[in-house]
C-alpha cells in the first residue's frame, strides 16, 4: 500500500475473447466502437494506472468499468487514505473526495499542469502499458489481470539497477505478513 502522494489514471485498452468463438460464429468487435468511456462489455476494459510520486512505484489494475465506486475501491486497495491524490476532472474521480486530499487536473479545461499538480507521471505510465500489450499480439480480456501484474512488475523491477531489483525482491520475499 502506497503511503505517499499518488497519481491515478486509467486508459482503454483493446481486449476480447481472443481464441473464443462465444460470439455465436462472430469474431471480436474490432475497429470503431460506439460513443463513451470503454468497458469489459464492449471489448475496452479500463486499466487504472497508480505512480507514488517519491518512490514511483507503478501499479496497473484492471477493472470492468469506472463508476465512482470501482474508482473508490482500487484507490482503497492501493494508497492509503488521507493521502494525497491527484487525478483529471472526470467525474468518477469525485468518490476520493473524503478518503483523500485530492488535487485535480483540469483536462476539459485544457490545462494539463498547474505547478506540481499534474497527473503526466501517471499518463506517461499509460502509454508504457500499452507499449507492454502491443508486445504480446492481442490481449483475452479474461487473463488482463495476469497482464496487469506482469506489467507491474516490468514497470517496477526492470527500471531498476540489478542489485536494486534484487533487493526489492528479497523484501517482498521475507516482508512479514
Amino acid at each position: 500500500m502506497l503511503d505517499e502522494e499518488a497519481e491515478i489514471d486509467e486508459t482503454y485498452v483493446n481486449a476480447g475473447l481472443k481464441g473464443r468463438n462465444k460470439r455465436n460464429g462472430k469474431g471480436r468487435i474490432r475497429g470503431r466502437r460506439g460513443r463513451g468511456r470503454g468497458s469489459y462489455d464492449t471489448d475496452r476494459p479500463p486499466v487504472f494506472t497508480i505512480k507514488g510520486r517519491e518512490t514511483g512505484v507503478v501499479i496497473y489494475r484492471a477493472e470492468k468499468n469506472v463508476k465512482g465506486e470501482t474508482v473508490k475501491k482500487v484507490a482503497r486497495t492501493h494508497i492509503k487514505p488521507g493521502n494525497i491524490v491527484y487525478t483529471d476532472d472526470f467525474r468518477s474521480y469525485w468518490a476520493l473526495e473524503r478518503l483523500y486530499r485530492r488535487r485535480i487536473v483540469r483536462h476539459s479545461e485544457g490545462i494539463y499542469a498547474a505547478g506540481d499538480i499534474s497527473i503526466n507521471g501517471a499518463e506517461g505510465e499509460n502509454l508504457s502499458f500499452k507499449m507492454f500489450l502491443m508486445l504480446r499480439r492481442g490481449v483475452s480480456k479474461e487473463c488482463l489481470d495476469e497482464y496487469c501484474a506482469c506489467a507491474t512488475i516490468w514497470a517496477n523491477v526492470y527500471t531498476m539497477s540489478p542489485c536494486g531489483a534484487l533487493f526489492r525482491l528479497l523484501c517482498w520475499l521475507f516482508r512479514p505478513n
